[in-house]
């Protein structure tokens, strides 16, 4: 029977990783996934929906409990191929309130009603002929066949596997659910449809034109997030220039900086639809004299030496950036200076540039504010984050529910950067902040951000094969 919309019944042995498998093609992390066996109870459906349009459903069923009586009755009255699955259908209907066969009842509903045959084995254990129980009463629905090999604790066995599935399965294919990349996932789409049942070069047509928006838009978020931390300020109704190290303050400043990374975290994380990552990433901890941990420098954006490099290169952009970080009582120090003050607040640290102010002019206004942060190694500190961040989400299979770790580690690409690529970055950081997003600076920068999703993508691509 074929249907219009692909479908297709994810079945197996129990802790096989079929929900697993579940999650991680329909991009859903609403499938529940435990590592408890017989988590799945009952059959339930989950469908890949793009702009709006279901494009394939797969059901996750429990997996076989009895799957020897299963074949025993079925095989207790002679039929002949042709009528093998009306006789599946009668079991069905046969055993449908019966607690016995519960679960194959569950796992076989589906199949008699039309679903194609995904079937789930793990390539890290040895083959067991038991499982051929199994394959003979999945061949009796005369359905499409599909076997998925998962090298849960490793590949093993994967050739054995292969060997005797192919007696069972017209294709057979090795699939990793938790670390399956883009291109992996439209590879196994497209063997569907080697099934001879369905199209899916339209649906992956779609799929590659949303993730490449996806990008676009993540590159927008980013941008956002940029501009949100560079111009943020904390007013207080403190006179004393010296209230602005305060600790209380300084611990404020640093909760709502670290408010509006975390927003934008979470908003990234579900336009690639994952709903509740729990993400782990060293916190965004500026410091009341230097306004940032070394540490901080060192993991995520440029060391103290190739910051003075990149800054005096920056020349007067940068300069302007000293002028904003003294609220204009530098009395265009920075801009005059250029590639000087450039590379002496980079090497110096910001706070040293607000100590040279006289008190004067300091206390001559009541009001006083902590940022914007100007030290010109906090852009590289935020787009270091956020892109590898994004390039996390991005390799994230919907399939893992362990912590995502953004790992600074992996953030020194941007020290490999040229130094003239660093200064341009550092120059439209500071014209973003004056501009802000709509400024020709929001959109080159997007334009940069998007350019290294898309390499990563691309890398990710070759890597698959």
């Amino acid at each position: 029977m074929k249907t219009e919309l692909p479908l297709f019944a994810v079945v197996g042995h129990p802790n096989k990783g079929k929900s697993s498998v579940v999650a991680a093609l329909t991009q859903d992390d609403r499938v529940e996934i435990s590592p408890l066996s017989g988590t799945t109870r009952q059959a339930q459906r989950f469908r890949l929906v793009i702009e709006g349009r279901p494009v394939l459903e797969l059901t996750d069923t429990p997996g076989f409990q009895r799957a020897r009586a299963c074949l025993e009755w079925l095989t207790s009255e002679p039929v002949s191929a042709e009528q093998r699955p009306a006789r599946l259908a009668a079991f069905v209907e046969t055993f449908a309130d019966e607690p016995r066969f519960r679960d194959e009842v569950e796992l076989l509903r589906p199949i008699v009603q039309g679903a194609g045959i995904i079937y789930v084995v793990d390539g890290s254990l040895p083959y067991n002929p038991l499982h051929e129980t199994e394959m003979e009463i999945l061949r009796w629905s005369g359905q499409p066949r599909l076997a998925l090999i998962n090298p849960i604790g490793g590949d093993t066995y994967v050739e054995e596997w292969q060997r005797a599935l192919g007696q069972y399965f017209s294709l057979v294919r090795v699939f990793d659910p938790l670390h399956a990349g883009f291109e992996q996932h439209l590879q196994l789409m497209r063997t569907f449809g080697e099934l001879g049942h369905w199209d899916f070069e339209q649906p992956i047509r779609a799929l590659r034109a949303l993730r490449r928006a996806q990008r676009q838009q993540a590159a927008r978020l980013i941008v956002e997030r940029l501009y949100r931390l560079l111009s943020h300020r904390l007013e207080t109704g403190l006179p004393a220039l010296e209230a602005l190290r305060s600790d209380d303050l300084v611990s404020r400043f640093n909760r709502e900086l670290e408010a509006i990374e975390r927003e934008s975290l979470r908003e990234l994380e579900r336009l690639f639809l994952h709903h509740d990552l729990e993400t782990r990433i060293q916190r965004l901890q500026l410091l009341p004299g230097e306004l940032m941990e070394q540490e901080l420098w060192s993991n995520w954006a440029l060391d103290r030496g190739r910051l003075a490099l990149v800054a005096g290169t920056a020349g007067a952009g940068l300069g302007l950036g000293v002028d904003l970080l003294a609220g204009g009582h530098s009395l265009l120090l920075g801009s005059l200076g250029g590639g000087i003050a450039g590379g002496a607040s980079a090497w110096l640290g910001s706070d040293w540039l607000r100590r040279q102010l006289p008190d004067w002019l300091a206390d001559q206004q009541r009001r006083r504010q902590i940022g914007p942060v100007s030290d010109p190694n906090f852009p590289f500190v935020i787009l270091g984050r956020a892109l590898q961040h994004a390039r996390a989400v991005l390799r994230r299979s919907h399939a893992d529910r362990q912590p995502l770790a953004v790992n600074a580690d992996e953030a020194a690409f941007l020290q490999r950067l040229p130094r003239a690529e660093q200064a341009r970055l550092l120059k439209l950081a500071w014209q973003l902040r004056r501009q802000g997003l709509q400024g020709r600076a929001a959109r080159d920068l997007e334009d940069w951000v998007l350019q290294r999703l898309d390499e990563d993508e691309v890398a990710s691509k070759s890597s698959s094969g």
